[in-house]
C-alpha cells in the first residue's frame, strides 16, 4: 500500500521514538477499547475481519509483523481487570509496534475489541479516524489518502493581520520556558513500571450544557475537573508550590479536517496556566477558557505549526522537556461520531487508552462517543490515588454541574 504523504513534523516523530529509547520508563501507546455485550467473536473472524480492513490504516504496510499475528487474545480470570492487563499486554511488531486485541473472560456476557499502537506512529487524531477504519460500520477499505485537503496535514496560511499577533503571542509564550521550573517532585516515590486504568463515565449532554451554562468548552469543563482531582490526590505539594505553579498541557492538532487517518504526529503541546488558587470550580473553568478559546483560532494553530516546522529534532526536544519540566498533567480529548461494533453488533462503550510518560503519574484522556463520555486515566500502579483517579474528576464534575444550576450527576465507570 503506498503512504501518498510523509508525516508533516518528522521531527516530533522522531523525538517520540527516541523517548523510548533513553530507558527512562517512559510507556507511549496510545488507543481505545470497545466493549461489547454477549458471547466473544472466534480470534480467527477478528483476524479476518482486520485483514480485510487493513488497507486503510497507515501504519499496516511496515513490512515486519504479519498482519494476522499483530491481532492477540487475552483470556482473563472471572473477576480481573481487563483494562489493567490490557495497558501491560506486549505490543506486536518490532520497530513499528501495534495490534488489536481481544479480551475476554473476566466477565459473563461482555468483552472488548482494543486498539493500541505506538505515539510514534500517529497521534491521538489520527488514532480516532482509525477506529472507523477498524470497527466502522461502513466497509471501508480504500488505501489512506482519499481527503486530499487533509494531505499535507498543515494548517492553513491565515492573512497578515492575523500571523503577526499569533506569532508574538507565541514568541511570548515560549520566552516563559526559560524561567525556572518547579522544584516539588509529582510523586513521593519511585514508579512502578506497571499501569492501571480507572475510569468514569458522564453524559455527553451534561457535559455541553454545563459548558454552555458557564460560557466555556467541554474542554475547559474537564480541564477544571482535572485540576481539582490533581488538587485531591497531590502527596507532595506540586499543586501549591509557591511562585513555580505546574500547569496542565494539553496537545492542538495541526491536522487539517478530514476523516482519514494519517501517518505521523500533526500536533503541538500548549501549557496552560492552572489557577489552583480559585476555590470555585465554575469561575476556574471560565478561567482557563480564556487561553484555551485562542488556541483554537486558526491563526494560533498556523503559528504554533510554523515554529513547530522550524525547530528540527533538537528543537523540538528542548523545548518537550521544558514544557513537561512545568506540567503537572498533561490530558486530551478523544472525539468520533462513527458508528463503531463488529460482525452486525454495535459497541455498547468506548473507552480511551492514552500514554504515560515517565514525567507524569498519571495521564488521562477523555473520550466522547454517542451520549456517553468516558475519562479513563492511564496511571503507574505505585501512585496512591490510582484506583480513584477518576473518581475525583467525576466529583469534580458534579461540583460543575451543580454551580452552573444544572440538573443530573455523573456516573462511575
Amino acid at each position: 500500500m503506498a503512504v501518498p504523504d510523509a508525516a508533516a513534523y518528522p521531527a516530533v516523530d522522531q523525538v517520540i521514538w527516541e523517548m523510548e529509547r533513553t530507558g527512562s520508563g517512559h510507556y507511549l501507546h496510545i488507543g481505545a477499547a470497545l466493549e461489547f455485550e454477549g458471547p466473544p467473536p472466534r480470534l480467527d473472524a477478528v483476524r479476518e475481519h482486520v485483514l480485510r480492513r487493513s488497507a486503510g490504516l497507515p501504519q499496516a504496510a511496515d513490512g515486519g509483523t504479519a498482519l494476522r499475528d499483530r491481532v492477540r487474545e487475552l483470556r482473563l480470570a472471572p473477576g480481573a481487570k481487563p483494562y489493567d492487563a490490557l495497558l501491560d499486554a506486549p505490543v506486536p511488531g518490532v520497530g513499528r509496534p501495534w495490534g488489536v486485541w481481544l479480551v475476554h473472560g473476566h466477565e459473563p456476557g461482555r468483552h472488548l475489541l482494543a486498539y493500541r499502537g505506538h505515539h510514534g506512529l500517529h497521534d491521538g487524531v489520527s488514532m480516532a479516524r482509525l477506529l472507523p477504519v477498524l470497527f466502522g460500520a461502513e466497509e471501508r477499505t480504500g488505501e489512506v489518502g482519499t481527503d486530499r485537503p487533509a494531505a499535507t496535514g498543515r494548517p492553513a496560511v491565515p492573512p497578515l493581520t492575523a500571523r503577526l499577533p499569533a506569532q508574538a503571542r507565541q514568541a511570548a509564550a515560549s520566552l516563559r520556558l526559560f524561567l525556572p521550573p518547579p522544584r516539588t517532585a509529582l510523586t513521593p516515590g519511585p514508579r512502578a513500571g506497571r499501569r492501571v486504568l480507572s475510569t468514569a463515565s458522564v453524559s455527553v449532554d451534561l457535559l455541553r450544557s454545563t459548558a454552555r451554562r458557564l460560557g466555556c468548552s467541554v474542554l475547559d469543563v474537564h480541564l477544571s475537573a482535572l485540576s481539582r482531582t490533581a488538587q485531591r490526590t497531590d502527596r507532595t505539594g506540586w499543586t501549591t508550590e509557591l511562585g513555580r505553579p505546574r500547569g496542565i498541557a494539553v496537545p492542538v492538532s495541526l491536522a487539517r479536517t478530514g476523516r482519514d487517518p494519517y501517518p505521523g504526529n500533526r500536533f503541538s503541546v500548549v501549557l496552560l496556566d492552572v489557577p489552583y488558587d480559585e476555590p470555585d470550580l465554575a469561575r476556574r473553568a471560565r478561567l482557563l477558557s480564556r487561553q484555551t478559546r485562542r488556541c483554537r483560532e486558526p491563526a494560533t494553530r498556523w503559528a504554533l505549526g510554523d515554529a513547530l516546522g522550524r525547530l528540527g529534532v533538537a528543537g523540538t526536544r528542548a523545548v518537550s522537556d521544558r514544557i513537561f519540566a512545568r506540567t503537572g498533567v498533561q490530558t486530551t480529548v478523544l472525539t468520533t461520531s462513527a458508528d463503531l461494533g463488529f460482525a452486525g453488533r454495535p459497541a455498547v462503550r468506548l473507552t480511551g487508552l492514552n500514554c504515560l510518560p515517565a514525567d507524569f503519574p498519571y495521564q488521562p484522556v477523555l473520550a466522547l462517543w454517542r451520549d456517553e463520555a468516558v475519562c479513563s486515566f492511564t496511571a503507574d500502579a505505585s501512585v496512591p490515588d490510582a484506583a480513584v483517579l477518576a473518581g475525583h474528576w467525576r466529583e469534580a464534575v458534579d461540583v460543575l454541574v451543580r454551580d452552573a444550576g444544572g440538573a443530573g450527576a455523573a456516573r462511575a465507570g
